[in-house]
């Protein structure tokens, strides 16, 4: 009897140690009385008692985490390509690729996986946020991000144009694509309610749940491919992963996402995995995991290389690099990351990221994003349009041939090639396919050629002086920029330019010499010219035969014998 009672009387004093119940007796309901649950609660999964243990081998596993974190960083390098060429993967506002930076940075900054992956982890809920708040814009693709990109033509001069287009995009009235869904609510709302009016999508309704339907959630340049390190399909993050193609539309993984912020769901995550049963990998069955040099040495072997991938500003279509970057091969990124890569050839995404290049699939710029960016961010400093360009071009080329090429190649005028690209009238037809043709007329933006140029001016013997009687040329010489208030003035139609190259003729210098001194025409500097010499020739016939009929005969008589004598 003392036995049967037992239980009971243990269940009484756990219930009552826990505050549930007060000092009554039970009643004999065997049925109702969880003893065999509360001892397994004690000792397995969902117990107060794992904590220690869980938090204890979180706490050995920062080394092996940090590692992996190191990897994850890395790989999101390797997941948004270069930063100095706009790409599907670099657009203004959050992309697949920023996305992959986040669980870099957290995973580095917060090393414990139960506090930053999943569904409400640190990680989702900065992604969420930064893709509410700042969605990328149609207006800011991989090639343009009008009015500054592509400037708009106010003062010819592109360096003003810029700046005057990126405070016009500030002001509010004008209004700028990619600013539209951000960041735009009026000062006086948020000091209305700081906390739910901070942003344009209110904290209040991403609390409630926001769900991506509107802006940033489809891709302004095309496919995204996200896959060094990161599941195709995001895994346990949604915010993670490549674009999908919906009917020609590339939509970012979270479109459609119903999402909800809650900064305390990670803590809360973090919590639930304490509770948890205890782990029994890693080492000896204890959950601890240990990283390896061989994981440490390909993390900073695969960071290195991401960090030439991406900030390297030597290579096609960065604004640091001239024309279409003609670097030596072994300069060139694919070839230092393949040096990268010799040092551990093991190294299997970095061997993948070769592979991708080579085929043309690697994340970064495609070959027409490459000519977009060289074309719109090399141009010269004068902001021309392709006919003022043609204009100023020929005004320079009668003078000299190789003018055109050294101020295209000093960077003071674009390129015609950059314009028509640009202008999507460089193209070429096959079949039903037209395709925009890059094609620089002299070289584009590159200061390597001004030597040479400038020794062809000094050796071509091709200079046309009397050109300079052309008020355009001295124009294009001194400010092309002029072109824009006085077209007029630059008169390169009014002369050919083949017919003015080598050895001029007297009636072209005559002609030319004439304009230059506002004497009118050609023929009538020539009567002039003539009149004037008759008379000289009049007037210097009479002084002589005046002054040297009636001295010379006596100056003979007197002066000759003398001399002559005098040689005796």
């Amino acid at each position: 009897m003392q036995a049967a009672s037992r239980p009971y009387a243990l269940a009484a004093a756990v219930l009552a140690a826990t505050g549930a119940v007060a000092a009554v007796p039970l009643a004999s309901r065997p049925a109702q009385l969880p003893v065999l649950s509360i001892e397994t609660r004690l000792v397995d999964a969902d117990s107060v008692l794992n904590i220690p243990v869980n938090l204890f081998d979180d706490i050995l596993n920062i080394p092996y985490n940090e590692v992996q974190a190191l990897d994850t960083g890395a790989a999101s390098l390797l997941n948004t390509g270069s930063w100095w060429v706009p790409s599907s993967t670099n657009v203004w506002g959050i992309d697949p690729g920023d996305i992959t930076h986040v669980a870099g940075i957290f995973g580095f900054a917060v090393p414990f996986p139960a506090l930053d992956d999943g569904v409400g982890g640190l990680d989702y809920e900065l992604d969420g946020l930064l893709a509410a708040e700042l969605p990328s814009n149609a207006s800011c693709d991989a090639a343009t991000c009008a009015p500054i990109v592509p400037p708009t033509e106010v003062t010819g001069v592109a360096s003003i144009d810029r700046m005057l287009g990126f405070f016009d995009a500030l002001n509010p009235q004008t209004g700028f694509g990619l600013f539209d869904n951000w960041f735009t609510v009026p000062l006086s709302d948020l000091l209305q309610d700081p906390v739910a009016d901070s942003f344009q999508v209110p904290l209040s309704e991403l609390m409630s749940g926001y769900t991506f339907t509107g802006p940033g959630v489809t891709d302004p340049s095309g496919p995204a491919n996200i896959g060094f390190g990161f599941p195709l399909d995001g895994g346990s993050n949604p915010f993670e992963g490549s674009t999908t193609d919906v009917d020609g539309v590339n939509e970012y993984p979270w479109d459609g996402l119903t999402y909800t912020l809650n900064p305390l769901q990670p803590f809360e995550n973090f919590y639930e995995s304490l509770l948890a049963t205890p782990s029994t990998s890693g080492i000896a069955d204890t959950g601890v995991e240990i990283p390896t040099f061989t994981e440490l040495f390909q993390g900073l072997q695969t960071g290195a290389a991401g960090l030439v991938i991406d900030f390297d500003p030597f290579t096609a279509g960065s604004p640091a690099c001239p024309a279409a970057c003609d670097v030596p091969t072994s300069l060139t990124i694919p070839a230092i990351v393949q040096d990268i890569e010799n040092l551990d050839p093991s190294n299997t995404t970095l061997q993948t990221w070769l592979n991708e290049y080579a085929a043309g699939t690697a994340p970064g710029p495609t070959e027409s994003q490459i000519d977009e960016a060289t074309a719109l961010l090399q141009s010269g400093e004068y902001d021309l349009s392709p006919t003022q360009l043609a204009t100023v071009d020929a005004d320079l080329a009668s003078l000299n041939p190789e003018l055109p090429y050294l101020f295209t190649n000093a960077g003071f005028l674009t390129d015609p090639g950059y314009l028509a690209y640009t202008d999507a009238t460089a193209s070429t037809t096959t079949g039903a396919t037209t395709t925009a043709v890059f094609d620089p007329v002299y070289g584009g933006d590159n200061s390597a050629l001004v030597p040479q140029d400038l020794l062809t001016l000094l050796t071509n013997d091709e200079w046309n002086s009397s050109a300079l009687s052309e008020p355009g040329v001295l124009e294009s010489l001194i400010d092309p920029a002029l072109i824009q208030s006085d077209p007029s003035a630059f008169t390169a139609s009014a002369t050919d330019p083949s017919a003015l190259t080598g050895s001029s003729t007297v009636a072209n210098d005559a002609a030319n010499l004439a304009a230059l001194l506002g004497l009118g025409s050609a023929s009538t500097l020539s009567a002039d010219l003539s009149a004037l010499l008759s008379q000289l020739s009049t007037e210097l016939s009479t002084a002589l035969s005046a002054e040297l009929g009636t001295t010379l005969s006596t100056d003979l008589a007197t002066t000759v014998p003398t001399a002559l004598l005098s040689m005796f």
